[in-house]
């Protein structure tokens, strides 16, 4: 196996695919079950969000003592995704690739020095049911770090890289890692590591706060393959 010279890092939800609000009603069904209560989860603004920090703050506010809501906490990942493939089976929702984004992850696939990872603000396994609605195969994605590993986008970065580097073996560092989102703590995660930081405005962001968050690259989408790979390798 060729050694990979580069580590790109996808978030999911408004990067890679639109979840037609089936992330939302996922947890808000987890948290009325577990906990009896959803809190303000309808209106929570859940852009850039991990589910950790999600969970805790709406708890929180909801008057759930905190050593209540860590004990059920992976109680709560269980729920969403058997809620989750309820109701993408019972299309209640439709999860969708966003444009060029499956012509973009299978030409890295193809590309012997790219090794594709994950950084989403997702529970691991809500994170690979929406990439199986959306036509995606999650193995492609081969190292991650998830939203139920931290509470702070930042802190999924060291542990995406430490995973890579014990997959294969490259201390991956600066402009060798892409990270590409939607948002503005997406951007700002690239930059505390020096990567190459990606901003595509298919998600919730408007222009000027991806702009202002200062990217290297900033597309309206990820249709254009070969513009978006030269961002990455060039």
């Amino acid at each position: 196996m060729p050694t990979p010279t580069r580590l790109v890092l996808f978030d999911i939800d408004g990067t890679l695919l639109l979840p037609d609000g089936a992330g939302r009603a996922s947890l808000k069904a987890a948290l009325e079950k577990v906990y009896g209560t959803a809190g303000s989860a309808d209106t929570f603004s859940l852009a850039g969000s991990l589910d950790r920090g999600t969970v805790r703050l709406l708890m929180a506010e909801a008057g759930i003592e905190e050593a209540v809501i860590w004990e059920r906490f992976e109680e709560v990942g269980r729920v969403m995704e058997a809620n989750l493939r309820e109701c993408i089976a019972a299309r209640l929702h439709n999860v969708q690739a966003l444009p060029g984004t499956h012509e973009l992850v299978n030409a890295l696939h193809e590309h012997d020095d790219v090794l594709l990872g994950l950084l989403t603000g997702n529970f691991r396994a809500t994170a690979f049911v929406k990439l199986e609605a959306a036509g995606f195969d999650p193995a492609m994605f081969q190292v991650g770090a998830f939203g139920h590993e931290a509470e702070q986008r930042g802190e999924l970065v060291p542990l995406a890289i430490e995973r890579a580097k014990e997959l294969s073996g490259v201390d991956f560092h600066g402009k060798q890692i892409a990270i590409i989102g939607d948002t503005t703590s997406d951007i700002q995660c690239g930059q505390s590591v020096g990567a190459r930081s990606i901003g595509v405005l298919t998600g919730w962001a408007v222009r000027r706060e991806l702009i202002s968050a200062q990217p290297d690259y900033l597309f309206d989408d990820l249709s254009n393959t070969e513009a978006v790979l030269e961002a990455i390798f060039g």
